[in-house]
């Protein structure tokens, strides 16, 4: 049994060992498999099959294994001011342009790619984006600025972020840190991390 509560505008880190449940557990929350006990609530409501399809669309998801469409799909009407700020942000400027929603080149290293997918993400402006290891196929210099300036400036704009992530040295930029360990997740209590103090056992 697990007990997990977040907050709108929560920076969430989730780390843990292969097989810990990580995956299984992200996708329980973004509503890809459907709990056989318990309930999920979203602002005091329960969750059930006859909403699942309201309550996964305030999820913008970037998995490991993620896919990269030509376009970006989901966005009727492309917001060009802020297609042009996350180029900026995430350094994207020269490399890719787009027309209507449609890239023009997907012919990109896997760290650009990446990017791209997030970017993409973001466009779709839902409420909660649940990222899994997104830094990992970064260099060194952009995955330091995705946890100091990136995820920072994502938390003033109003996201939610749910991060699957083992890059320790910077766990300081989450809100909370969980540890998942044989499909049980445990407050991170000896983490120093930003505004909240984890110390309860979940």
């Amino acid at each position: 049994p697990i007990y997990f509560e977040i907050e709108k505008g929560d920076v969430i880190f989730i780390y843990g060992g292969n097989g810990s449940g990580k995956t299984t557990f992200i996708h329980s929350i973004i509503g890809i498999k459907i709990p056989t006990a318990g309930e999920i609530k979203l602002n005091g409501n329960i969750i059930g099959k006859q909403n699942y399809a309201d309550y996964r669309s305030n999820f913008s998801v970037v998995f490991s294994d993620f896919y990269l469409f030509k376009e970006i799909l989901g966005v009727n009407e492309l917001n060009l001011e802020k297609w042009n700020y996350y180029l900026n942000l995430f350094e994207m400027e020269g490399k890719v342009q787009i027309e209507n929603t449609t890239f023009s080149t997907t012919k990109l290293s896997t760290g650009q790619r990446k990017r791209l997918a997030l970017i993409s993400a973001l466009l779709e402006e839902k409420p909660i984006l649940v990222i899994d290891e997104w830094a990992a196929d970064q260099d060194p210099y952009f995955r330091k600025k995705f946890y100091t300036e990136i995820i920072p400036l994502l938390k003033k704009e109003g996201f939610t972020i749910i991060a699957v992530t083992h890059d320790d040295q910077y766990y300081n930029f989450a809100d909370k840190l969980f540890k998942m360990d044989y499909g049980k997740i445990y407050a991170d209590s000896e983490a120093k991390i930003g505004r909240a103090s984890c110390r309860e056992r979940v």
